[in-house]
């Protein structure tokens, strides 16, 4: 017996309102009513509208592209802007603030014949046991393509 797996069968979407799951929306409500409590205390004409704009921005900003929310990204592209400068322009406001943090700047170079070095031992994966069908319909025949021991 074959199962069929499908590409997105990992991934679950919530229900949600207007594509955004209930989770982040859950997060923007409470978000949301945190920001009017307080902002009651500090500004109450502006405490409705204060609310709304973090409620959205909440929104906004946990909203995933390749499974990486988007206040992550901006804060990995300032992080990766910061070590660049700390090695291109060392003297400027930023790359001195970088080396403030102390932010580590060997991850910056790529040594190229390290990344693109070719595997130590290519033997060491056993491909005999392998069985691939170009359908699951195909599963009954014996029109497989099948990987054989090397002698």
């Amino acid at each position: 017996m074959v199962a069929e797996f499908k590409s997105h069968t990992l991934s679950r979407d919530e229900k949600g309102f207007a594509g955004v799951p209930f989770k982040r929306l859950m997060l923007a409500g409470v978000g949301g009513g945190l920001t009017y409590t307080l902002g009651k205390f500090v500004v109450p004409d502006w405490a409705v509208l204060l609310a709304v704009g973090v409620g959205l921005l909440l929104i906004i900003l946990t909203t995933t592209r390749g499974g990486i929310p988007r206040w992550q990204r901006m804060l990995y592209q300032v992080r990766g802007g910061l070590m660049l400068a700390s090695l291109q322009r060392p003297e400027s406001v930023r790359g001195k603030f970088a080396r403030f943090l102390e932010l580590p700047t060997h991850l910056v170079k790529l040594e190229g014949s390290a990344l693109f070095a070719p595997p130590q031992n290519p033997n060491t994966g056993d491909w005999a046991e392998w069985v691939t069908f170009a359908r699951v319909a195909d599963v009954d025949r014996e029109d497989s393509l099948t990987f054989m021991e090397a002698r």
